[in-house]
Parts: C-alpha cells; structure tokens; sequence
C-alpha cells in the first residue's frame, strides 16, 4: 500500500471572501513547498475575464519573502477589485523592451505629436534598448540608468540632450510603477548622474546664452541673401524652389513662429487690417509618411504682429496671387476675399460632426491649400531637412560675400526665435516679458527661463558704477 501523500504546510491565509459566485467561502493561502519541493505556493481565486466565471490560481515563488509579497498583492487587488498577481510566465516578459513599447503605445494613445511620437522612438532605440532592454522591469535600478545615461553621453553631448534621455527613463518609470510592473518601493532614477554641465549665476538650465541671440543686422543680412539668391533672378535652381525664403526669414526672426507654424501659414491667416498673423496651426511631417496641417504647439493658438514692410511689401502680393486677385487690388478687396473663404470653411465646419471645428482648423487637401511657402517641385510647404540644406547654402554665401554681418556656425535657424523675443519684441519694441509670451505662444514661465537672469540687472547697473571709480 502507498504511503499517503504529505500535504504542504500552511504559512498564512486572508480574509474569507465570498466573490466568485458560488456563496461557499475561500481565502487567500500561502503554502511552504511540499516535501522535496522547492516552490511557495499561492492560492486564490480571480474572474478570468470581464464578466467571466471565477476559476483557482496559483502562483509560485522561489523564496518566502517574494510568496509572502505575492500572497499581499492578491490580498490588496481582492479588496480593490484591481488586476491579481501575474503568473511568473507573464512576469519574465516584461522586460525594459517591452516598456519601452508600452511607453511609445501610450504616447500614440495620449495623442502626442508625430515628432514627439519619433523623438521618443529614436530615443529608445539609440540609447535605452541597446544597454538594458533584456532587464526585467521588475529588477530595474539606478545602476541600469547609469549605462544608459553613459551610453548616451558618447553620441550626445549637450546637457539638453542628456536630460531628453533622462526624461525618456522617468517618463517610462512613471509608467512602469501606473501598470505595477515596478514597485513604487524602488527608483531606479534616485541618484542618477547625467553629467550637468554649468550655468550662469542667476540662469536656468534651459537658459539661452546671449551668443546664441543672432543679432538684427545679422538677421537682415541673412534675409537679404535669401531675397537675392533664392528670388526669380536667382540662378542656382535648389535654391529657387524655395522662393520667398527671405521673406520666412524675417517671419521668423521678427515673428517669433516656430519652423512648422512658418510652413503652415495661410492666406486666410494673415490680417492685414490689424497687422498680424494668426499662428493656428502647424505642418507637420512625420517619418515615411506625407505631410498633414496639424495643432499649433501646446494648442495656443496665438497672435503676431510683424512689420508694415513684411505685411505690405511681401506677404500682401502673395497673398493676392494665393486668393486669385489682380496685383493692384485694394486692401479692402483683399480682406473681403480672405473673409469670404474663412466664412465658407466656417460653414463647412458647423455641418462636421465634430465640435471642434472651426475655420481655422478645417481640413483642406493639402494641394488645396493657399500655402504661403511652398516647395515649387511639390507646392506643398518644405520639408525641415530640405529647408535646412537650402539655409546652410545661404549662410555660407553671407560667411562669403558679407564677412561683417556673417551668421555663425554655433547659432542654428530655430534661434531666430530667440531673437524676435529678445532683441525684437522686448528691446527694440519695449514689450514686457508677458507680452513677449504671449506673442510666442509660450507660458511666461518658459520665457522667464530661457531669457532672464536673477539680479542681472543689478550687475549691469554695478558695472556702470565701477567704471567711474
């Protein structure tokens, strides 16, 4: 006759539930591995699936410590009605990787820009995936951000950089702790060195050094490059199809617009009564896929006043060309023909179904679309590597033909911005620095950040002092 099977020995059962249904009472129960076993054992009961009958689980740890853990998530996700304990199988799969793939299906959900969207992407796989995408996400600690971060800091070089990267890890921790893959009891960022590099007395780190703030005269150079070499006289033909690039660059530098609010201009957005354009949206162009008119950045919609002579003298006969108008027609002409198409977009828009829509944000076919900027070759706007290209071909003419006003290498296009909010707005035209946000779509704080120094002008006042002594 066989010897009677020995049962394991109870170390710990919960509370008595009555949850599957059936009205007979079970509890949650930790096992001690059976003799000449090796494994913990957790007992319970869960729904498995959304309206689906209750059927036994079991869960298995090698260690008392992790089944007494196992055994207390099944104990709070019971009271909580919230997901049970995953079983080993399911627990080995998740990985960095598959965070990392969970972080950017989460971005697509949360309905984050394309760029943002392959930003992200190009983050992780550059910089995460290759030095710690096998790590279980549950044995995730600071040492494992360290390789990353050090991986990073051979191909990235600037501070900024570097924190894009570490946002990368926070935004996947935060994540990892939302669906419990990590416990909150460990930071795997806590400690964490990026190698910060150093700021002005008084700065932020996002401040923007005074030597990355082109200067007008420089502006003005470029800008009349631009007009001369990229105009109808123009003779080299990459740089045509691009016309009316000088009078972007003042957009930019005088305007404060962003490279894609830039390429999403509009006739109909151009107000010439008032002085101003309407920033309403953006072109945006993902990765290996074609261009579409998305949100302006942070959804602000916003509004920016530019010079008479870029209103009048540039911006005004294209228009005119864009609305089919003849070349000599009135200012009025010109603003009734604008508000005529902004009122049949509106009325096309109140007959959507969405709520949303208004005229600014009606879906137009791109070929359909009075683009203010366009590529010849495509009649779209320019896509930013092309656009790119073509702005190095006019700096190195400046650097050649006009050394005195030469852009430097060190300042990239999107510093035009900066100089329409500190040279332009705030110190040839006076505005104050919430006027100056406002005009560029930023929150003040933002501006504060990328352009004030604390106490920098005391120091300049106790320079002047000094001067006399």
């Amino acid at each position: 006759m066989a010897a009677a099977r020995r049962k394991s020995t109870l170390l710990a059962q919960g509370k008595e539930r009555r949850l599957d249904g059936t009205g007979w009472p079970w509890r949650v129960r930790l096992y001690a591995p059976p003799p000449g076993g090796t494994s913990y054992q957790i007992k319970f009961k869960a729904p498995a699936g959304e309206g689906e009958a209750w059927k036994p689980v079991l869960r298995r740890a090698n260690t008392e410590a992790e089944a007494r853990k196992i055994f207390a998530q099944a104990e709070e996700a019971l009271d909580h009605e919230q997901a049970v304990p995953a079983s080993a199988k399911v627990r080995a799969t998740r990985t960095i990787e598959a965070l990392a793939a969970e972080y950017i299906a989460d971005s697509k959900r949360r309905a984050k820009a394309p760029r943002t969207i392959q930003g992200r992407e190009s983050r992780v796989n550059a910089h995460v995936l290759p030095a710690i995408g096998h790590v279980p996400v549950a044995k995730w600690r600071v040492e494992h951000s360290q390789q990353v971060i050090d991986r990073a800091s051979k191909t990235v070089h600037s501070a900024r950089g570097r924190e894009d990267v570490r946002g990368v890890l926070a935004a996947m921790r935060k994540l990892a702790w939302r669906l419990e893959w990590l416990d909150r009891r460990f930071d795997p960022l806590d400690g964490l060195e990026i190698g910060r590099s150093a700021v002005f007395q008084g700065a932020t780190t996002q401040y923007v050094d005074p030597r990355l703030r082109p200067e007008t005269r420089q502006v003005k150079a470029m800008a009349a490059a631009a007009d001369k070499l990229c105009g109808p006289d123009g003779t080299e033909p990459l740089l045509t199809r691009l016309p009316l690039f000088g009078t972007k660059i003042r957009v930019a530098g005088f305007g404060g617009l962003r490279l894609g609010e830039q390429n999403g201009l509009r006739a109909i957005d151009v107000f010439f009564d008032r002085g101003y354009v309407q920033v309403n949206g953006s072109w945006i162009t993902p990765r290996h896929s074609s261009g579409f008119r998305g949100p302006v950045k942070n959804q602000v919609i916003h509004e920016v006043p530019l010079p008479r002579s870029v209103m009048q003298d540039e911006l005004l006969p294209r228009v005119k060309e864009l609305l089919g108008l003849p070349a000599n027609a009135s200012l009025q002409h010109v603003g009734n023909a604008q508000e005529d198409e902004r009122q049949h977009r509106a009325q096309l828009a109140a007959r959507g179904p969405g709520k949303t829509m208004a005229w600014w944000n009606y879906p137009i076919p791109p070929e359909d679309e009075q683009w203010i900027f366009i590529d010849t070759v495509t009649g779209l706007p320019v896509k930013p590597e092309l656009h790119n290209e073509r702005w190095h071909r006019i700096r190195q003419w400046v650097d050649e033909n006009d050394p005195d006003n030469a852009w430097p290498k060190t300042i990239v296009y999107r510093n035009l911005r900066h100089h329409a909010a500190t040279k332009w707005f705030h110190e040839e035209l006076g505005e104050p620095w919430e006027v100056v946000a406002q005009y560029l779509g930023d929150k003040l704080t933002t501006v504060l950040n990328h352009y004030v120094r604390a106490g920098e002008d005391a120091l300049r006042d106790s320079v002047a002092k000094l001067e006399d002594r």
